[in-house]
Formats: structure tokens, sequence, C-alpha cells
């Protein structure tokens, strides 16, 4: 029973990292660039000459990355669509003035 416990904790901790190294998730491999070449948060500007400055909008302040980042918190795939829901307003149709615009309104007249 103590092995078969052992072996659940064992593949629990290995199993995060095989799923990111599967998905490409996270970290980059060795010889492969940075991680923000496909990161959705980079800002890159490239020159005629080859120089390239990288800044980081993660947090929306542009943070200049002056070395070559292989694991990052922030790191977001730009090719993998992220799961969203559609969040819009009442239909046209509606005409129940209180079911359309349930916030409070208040009128400001000019005196």
């Amino acid at each position: 029973m103590e092995l078969v416990i052992v072996i659940l904790v064992i593949a629990l901790m290995v199993a995060p990292k095989l799923v990111k190294a599967w998905l490409g998730l996270g970290s980059a491999s060795k010889g492969s660039g940075s991680l923000c070449a496909t990161c959705v948060n980079v800002y890159r500007v490239k020159g005629a000459n080859g120089r390239e400055l990288i800044y980081c909008n993660y947090t929306s302040d542009l943070r200049a990355i002056n070395f070559e980042v292989c694991e990052c918190t922030g790191y977001r795939n730009r090719n993998i669509v992220p799961l969203t829901r559609v969040v819009g307003f009442a239909p046209a149709d509606t005409s129940d003035y209180e079911e359309t615009f349930p916030a409070v309104a208040i009128w400001i007249s000019k005196e």
C-alpha cells in the first residue's frame, strides 16, 4: 500500500512538468532562443543592423529585458487562443427599460 502512495506522489510531482514540456508552456528549450519570441506580452524592436530591443508589457509597464529568458511566470503563448467567454449588452429587442438598464440613472440638469 505504501508503494502505491509513493508512486502516486511521484506521479503528481512529475505530471505538471511533463504537461508543460509537452505543450511547450512556460519555458524555452535549450537552443530555441528567448521565450519572449513567442510571448503575447513582448514588445520587440529590430534594427537594420541586427540589434534588437525587447520589452515586457506583462504589468502594463514596459520593462527592458536585457538577457535571454528561459522561464517566465507571466508567459502566455501567442499561438494558443485563450478560452474566453463573450460578454455583451442586452439584445436590442427588449422593450423593458428596467431589464435593459439595471443601473441607477441620475439625471443632472443645468441650473
